[in-house]
């Protein structure tokens, strides 16, 4: 007969767990529900939105996003004053720490410039985002005609 130390499965599980933490474990930046406004055939500017998370205990910068689908990007705010909404331009966003970003319409958002490839509805689009630490983060953004109740706040560059 096997006889088996009362603290051996403890320890056994003790072992599997910290094996598995940092499989686990969330990442310090993270993004959540990326996604591009489908454009009139024509178009040749998308606008892409997402939650951007710092889970982390330090503070990060988004310094860049990019698409290898588009020529161009650009992080904008929409500014309004004295009535009329202006797209200003973002060269950095400090991400604080356990806080987030929201990219959405009629905010801040993600302006891709000169589509390499036609995109519709049901495509997605890689978005890499460059964090000030040196990491990126890659994601894919599905293309999506209407936002449900976003979709009145749609605004054209």
């Amino acid at each position: 007969m096997i006889r088996i130390h009362k603290q051996l499965p403890a320890a056994i599980f003790f072992v599997m767990l910290c094996l598995l933490s940092p499989v686990m474990a969330a990442p310090a930046v993270d993004v959540e529900d990326p996604w591009i406004r489908e454009a009139p055939p024509a178009s040749t500017v998308l606008a892409a939105y997402m939650v951007i998370k710092n889970n982390g205990d330090t503070q990060y910068t988004i310094t860049r996003i990019e698409s290898p689908d588009f020529r161009d990007a650009q992080i904008h705010r929409t500014v309004v004053e004295d009535g009329v909404a202006k797209m200003m331009p973002v060269e950095q966003l400090p991400l604080p720490v356990h806080g987030s970003i929201s990219f959405e319409p009629g905010g801040l958002h993600l302006m891709l410039f000169d589509p390499l490839r036609s995109l519709r509805e049901g495509d997605e689009v890689k978005l890499v985002i460059h964090v000030s630490n040196g990491d990126s983060i890659t994601v894919q953004a599905p293309v999506v005609r209407k936002r449900g109740e976003d979709d009145h706040a749609h605004h054209h560059h």
